[in-house]
C-alpha cells in the first residue's frame, strides 16, 4: 500500500502535530510506502492526520489527483473555535476519521454529515515509563487541560475551595519532566469540561501509572469512548454531583493492578494506533 501523508513537519510542541507526525514513521514500520507531502499517481490514498491544520494542502493535493481516495482525520469539532466554520470542508473528503463518537455527533449536529461518512480510529497516549518508587500521591488534584470555553470552566476550583482539597491546575509553562511529575504525585486527574473529543490523553498517562480519573458523563465526552467503566463520572451540569465526586475520590483508598491496567492500555500504544490505520485503509481498498 502506497500513502500520500500530508502532514505540517513544524510546530511539534502541538499535541496533534506530534502524534500524526510520530504516527508516518509507525505507518512505515507497518509495511506502508510513506511519501511525506507529495504524491504521484501510485498512491492508494492521500491521508492528513494532522487535522484542519492542514486542510488547504490536502485539497490542493486531491484537486491535483482528484482520482485518489482522500481520508482526514478530524481530532475536534468545537463549536467555540475561531475556526469552526471550515468543519463543512471535510466532507468533501471519502472518508472521515475522527478519534471519538463526540466528534461525530459534532459534525452531524452542524454540518449534516452522515456518521456512515465517519469512523472512529481512536488515537494513542504517549506512555512513558518510570520506577514504581516515583509514583506517590502529595494529596493534590490534577486538573491538566488547557482553559477554554465550556460552561463547566472552573468548576473544579470551587469544588476543590468548598471541600477545602488542594487542585493543581494545569498550564503549558510545565517542562515534560514537570508534567510528568504532576501526573506521578496527584491523587486523580479531572476534566471538567462537558466537552472534550478524547478528555485529554493525559488521563489515559495518569491511568498508565495507577491514577484514577473523573469526567463528565455528557454525550459530549469522548472519555467514555476511551474508558468506559473504568472512569469515574459526574452528572454533567449537576455542580453537587460533581463536588461529591470529587470528595469521594479524595477519600478513596484502593490499590490499583499496575500489570493489569498497562496490558488494558497496550490498546492505546502507537504501534496500536498504526495498526488501526492500516486495517481499516485495507479496508477500503
Amino acid at each position: 500500500m502506497k500513502i500520500s501523508y500530508i502532514q505540517n513537519t513544524t510546530a511539534l510542541s502541538s499535541t496533534e502535530t506530534r502524534i500524526s507526525y510520530n504516527l508516518c514513521e509507525q505507518l512505515k514500520q507497518n509495511g506502508v510506502d510513506v511519501l511525506l507531502n507529495s504524491c504521484d499517481e501510485d498512491c492508494n490514498f492521500i491521508l492528513c492526520m494532522n487535522g484542519l491544520s492542514q486542510i488547504h494542502h490536502v485539497m490542493e493535493t486531491k484537486k491535483s489527483f482528484p482520482t485518489i481516495k482522500t481520508v482526514m482525520y478530524v481530532w475536534d469539532c468545537y463549536p467555540w473555535t475561531e475556526y469552526f466554520h471550515r468543519y463543512g470542508d471535510v466532507k468533501l473528503f471519502d472518508e472521515i476519521w475522527v478519534p471519538s463518537r463526540e466528534v461525530i455527533i459534532r459534525l452531524n449536529e452542524a454540518y449534516s454529515i452522515p456518521e456512515s461518512k465517519c469512523k472512529v480510529i481512536k488515537t494513542y497516549a504517549e506512555f512513558f515509563d518510570i520506577t514504581e518508587e516515583s509514583i506517590v500521591d502529595d494529596r493534590f488534584v490534577y486538573h491538566f487541560s488547557r482553559p477554554y470555553r465550556d460552561p463547566n470552566y472552573l468548576i473544579t476550583d470551587k469544588a476543590c475551595e468548598e471541600l477545602n482539597i488542594n487542585l493543581f491546575r494545569g498550564n503549558h509553562h510545565l517542562s515534560i519532566d514537570e508534567y510528568r511529575k504532576k501526573i506521578l504525585s496527584c491523587s486523580f486527574l479531572v476534566t471538567e469540561y462537558m466537552e472534550a473529543s478524547t478528555g485529554g490523553l493525559t488521563l489515559l498517562e495518569g491511568y498508565y501509572h495507577g491514577k484514577n480519573v473523573l469526567v463528565s458523563d455528557s454525550i459530549y465526552m469522548g472519555a467514555r469512548d476511551y474508558f468506559g467503566d473504568r472512569a469515574y463520572y459526574f452528572k454533567d451540569g449537576d455542580f453537587e454531583d460533581f463536588k461529591r465526586m470529587i470528595d469521594y475520590l479524595w477519600n478513596l483508598e484502593y490499590e490499583p493492578d499496575l500489570e493489569e491496567r498497562r496490558e488494558w492500555c497496550k490498546q492505546y500504544t502507537i504501534d496500536a494506533m498504526a495498526k488501526r490505520i492500516v486495517d481499516r485503509l485495507n479496508e477500503l481498498l
